[in-house]
């Protein structure tokens, strides 16, 4: 018996860890929608253990820097960066 857990747990793939960048589109009901910059929106699950820096919810239309893994068919946010606007060079 614990030679089958063992093997199983050795054969596991490993987590996949990703980030995305844009603005934030929406946050409704567990769910983050952000646009990156070729216009295409990825949707993000979040919760209790999503943490978030500075430590409160984005806005619409802020940038943010989601890290993130892919579970159950749902991208899932583990962390939620919210980055300064831009720099506007002159």
């Amino acid at each position: 018996m614990v030679f089958v857990i063992l093997f199983i747990a050795e054969t596991a793939p490993a987590q996949q860890y990703l980030t995305y960048v844009g603005k934030v589109v929406s946050v409704y009901k567990g769910t983050l929608s952000v646009k990156g910059g070729g216009g295409e929106v990825m949707y993000f699950a979040v919760g209790r253990k999503t943490v978030y820096l500075p430590r409160r919810l984005p806005a619409v239309d802020e940038r943010v820097k989601v890290s993130y893994y892919f579970r159950r068919g749902h991208n899932v946010a583990y962390q939620v960066e919210i980055l300064p606007p831009p720099s506007k060079k002159k």
